[in-house]
C-alpha cells in the first residue's frame, strides 16, 4: 500500500511539472534548430496556354546564409502571387492572388516543402495586397487595395473552400489605400500606399458588427519624405519598424528614375500613442550601392546579433537583398539572389526566424 501511494505521488509530481513546462497554444512551436526561411510570392504567370506554367513560390532556407539559394520552386496554381503570410501555429502558408480572387492555403511540412491544402476566394478581392494570420482568434486578415478599399476577416481560412463570404469588412474609406498588414497584438499595422505615405494602427478588431462602414484608425503616423509606402515589418521587441518606399518613378530625359528606399524607424510605438504623427527615419538605405530600383516588401530578422537583418523584395530587379538592420545610407548588400532563370517578378516576401541562430 506505501508503494502505491509513493508511486502515485510520485506520477502527479511529474505531471505537474510537465504542465508546468508545456506550451502555451497562443505561442509558435519551438524549433530544434534554428529555422531561417524566406518565402517569396511571384505576380508573374503564363498567360500561354501552350507553356509550362511558372512557379509563383520560392522557399530561399536557410535565409541567413551566404549566398541564399533556391531550396524549393512551388506552383500554388494562382493566377499570379500576391501577399504571402505564413503561421507557425496553424502550420500554413497563405497566397492571395495577384490577378484574381482566390486565396490559396498551403501545408508546410518540417522541412519546408509545400503542399496544397485548399482554397478559398470572394469576388470582392479584386485587389488584395496585404495578408495577416491572427492565431488567438483564427481570423485571416487581407487588405484589398480597390474602392472600396476594406479590410476583410475569414474565420478558420484552414477550413475554408470555394466562395467564401467574409465574417468581417471593416471599410477604410478613399483616403486610405491599404497594402501590407501587420498584427501587434490585437490590433492591425496597414501600410497607406497613397500620396501622404505611412502606417496606421487599427484596434478593436474583435468588435463592432461584421460590416464596419467606416472603420476609423486609432493612430495614423506619417513617414516624412514618403512617397509610395509598400511593404512594412514591425517588431515589437526592438521597437522598430522597417518600411519599402517604391519610389515616384518618375520620368527624365526620357528615362525612368527609380529613387526607391528603405526606411528604418526606431522608437515607432511611443509614435503610435499619438491619433497622429509625423516620423523623421531614423536610418534610409538608398542608393547605387544599394542595388534598389523599386523596393516593394520588406521583412525583419529581429534576432539577436549579426543576424539582425532586412530582406528586401525589389520588383523592378527582380531580387531579394539582404542588408543589416544597422545599416544606412548608401550601401551594398550582404548578399542578392536575382530570379532570372525563368524571370520571375517578386510581390512579396515572409520570413520565417526562429531559434537562435548559430
Amino acid at each position: 500500500m506505501k508503494k502505491s501511494v509513493v508511486f502515485f505521488a510520485l506520477a502527479a509530481g511529474i505531471l505537474l511539472a510537465f504542465g508546468g513546462c508545456m506550451r502555451n497554444d497562443d505561442e509558435p512551436a519551438l524549433p530544434t534548430t534554428p529555422i531561417s526561411r524566406l518565402y517569396v510570392s511571384f505576380e508573374t504567370y503564363q498567360q500561354s496556354e501552350s507553356e509550362d506554367p511558372i512557379d509563383n513560390v520560392v522557399v530561399i532556407d536557410p535565409a541567413d546564409a551566404t549566398p541564399m539559394a533556391i531550396t524549393l520552386n512551388y506552383n500554388s496554381g494562382a493566377l499570379g502571387g500576391g501577399a504571402i503570410h505564413f503561421s507557425p501555429n496553424a502550420g500554413r502558408v497563405f497566397q492571395t492572388g495577384y490577378a484574381d480572387t482566390i486565396i490559396r492555403v498551403m501545408s508546410v511540412s518540417n522541412l519546408g516543402i509545400l503542399g496544397s491544402s485548399g482554397n478559398f476566394g470572394h469576388h470582392e478581392l479584386r485587389a488584395m495586397r496585404g495578408v495577416a494570420y491572427h492565431q488567438p482568434r483564427e481570423m485571416l486578415y487581407v487588405a484589398n487595395n480597390m474602392t472600396p478599399t476594406a479590410i476583410y476577416g475569414f474565420y478558420q481560412p484552414a477550413n475554408r473552400a470555394g466562395f467564401t463570404r467574409p465574417n468581417r469588412v471593416f471599410q477604410l474609406g478613399a483616403a486610405m489605400r491599404p497594402w501590407a498588414i501587420q498584427l501587434w497584438n490585437d490590433s492591425l499595422l496597414v501600410a497607406n500606399s497613397g500620396t501622404n505615405g505611412g502606417v496606421a494602427l487599427y484596434s478593436n478588431l474583435g468588435q463592432g458588427d461584421s460590416l464596419e462602414a467606416d472603420f476609423q484608425p486609432v493612430s495614423t503616423v506619417r513617414i516624412e519624405g514618403a512617397t509610395s509606402i509598400r511593404g512594412i515589418a514591425f517588431v515589437d521587441s526592438l521597437d522598430v519598424l522597417v518600411a519599402a518606399d517604391y519610389g515616384t518613378g518618375t520620368q527624365l530625359d526620357g528615362g525612368q528614375v527609380h529613387d526607391g528606399r528603405i526606411y528604418i524607424i526606431e522608437g515607432i510605438k511611443a509614435y503610435f500613442e499619438q491619433a497622429s504623427a509625423t516620423v523623421t527615419p531614423t536610418r534610409t538605405i538608398s542608393g547605387s550601392l544599394t542595388g534598389l530600383s523599386g523596393p516593394i516588401d520588406v521583412a525583419i530578422d529581429p534576432r539577436s546579433g549579426e543576424s539582425r537583418s532586412i530582406f528586401v523584395a525589389d520588383q523592378n530587379r527582380r531580387t531579394i537583398s539582404r542588408f543589416k538592420l544597422s545599416d544606412n545610407g548608401n550601401v551594398a548588400p550582404e548578399t542578392t539572389i536575382t530570379f532570372s532563370s525563368p524571370s520571375r517578378t517578386p510581390f512579396s516576401i515572409f520570413l520565417d526566424a526562429r531559434g537562435i541562430p548559430q
